[in-house]
């Protein structure tokens, strides 16, 4: 996907638009698309863990770009 595509992406998930993704709106997300993956907070804190690289509990949109790339590749 190009930057544009990804950074659509970002702002879907980015629920409250405040330029972060946090586990509750991850899980938001991944109810709305049927992914069981959703339906526990604690798998989507896993996930969130797993890419947030400055330890703050969320993830930005560089933290996502780098999500993206390993999910593409």
């Amino acid at each position: 996907p190009s930057l544009e595509e990804v950074k659509q992406a970002f702002d879907v998930f980015d629920v409250n638009k405040d330029g972060f993704i946090d586990a509750e709106e991850l899980q938001r997300i991944l109810c709305v698309l049927g992914l069981k993956q959703g339906l526990k907070l604690e798998n989507c804190n896993n996930m969130i863990n797993t890419f947030d690289e400055d330890g703050d509990g969320r993830i930005d949109f560089q933290e996502f770009v780098k999500f993206m790339e390993n999910s593409f590749c």
